[in-house]
């Protein structure tokens, strides 16, 4: 009797268990399809401002009326971590955009149409090389985009990454721009 009642709340317990790690899981690939996590999103609505070390950005706390992927963000660089966000600016400030890039395979990042006039493409974009501390390359590199605000209004700006001959890009970025 005293392993069979054991053999039983054993079962009980593995029952728990796998009903509460089905619900992480689905939690979990919520996340992955969000690009967001549950806990971070938490931690920055409880402190008011949130810092993004990798981009040099404060995004702020959104309002009841924003989701979690339109916050605002101030002028600095904007990296994957930033896709779809919006950027608050002023008249004359730079919005810098560094993207993971690979010329060596072909693929690059391009506008999918034309900046208007709320924010003007400030040359071309550029590409810088990884390499490691010796100086050697190593493969891929970053590709950095430069707009500045040169009017009021609000604008989209649309990258998408791939290779120029092939119709589905691999991947696509856009921020918005806001200039007051």
């Amino acid at each position: 009797m005293k392993w069979t009642s054991r053999i039983l709340i054993l079962a009980v317990f593995l029952a728990a268990m796998g009903g509460c790690q089905k619900g992480q899981k689905a939690e979990d690939s919520k996340e992955r399809k969000s690009g967001t996590s549950a806990k971070a999103a938490s931690s920055g609505a409880k402190s008011g401002s949130k810092s993004t070390k990798s981009t040099g950005t404060t995004a702020k706390a959104g309002s009841a009326g924003e989701s979690g992927s339109a916050r605002l963000v101030r002028p600095g660089t904007l990296t994957m971590a930033d896709n779809g966000r919006s950027v608050d600016v002023k008249r004359g400030e730079v919005i810098m955009v560094r993207l993971d890039s690979n010329h060596s395979v072909g693929s690059s990042w391009a506008l999918t149409e034309p900046v208007g006039g709320t924010l003007k493409q400030e040359g071309s974009s550029s590409y810088a090389r990884n390499t490691t501390r010796a100086g050697k390359v190593i493969s891929g590199g970053t590709e950095t985009w430069r707009f500045r605000a040169v009017g009021l209004g609000r604008e989209t700006v649309k990258l998408q990454y791939g290779r120029k001959w092939e119709s589905i890009p691999e991947r696509t970025f856009r921020f918005t721009a806001i200039v007051r």
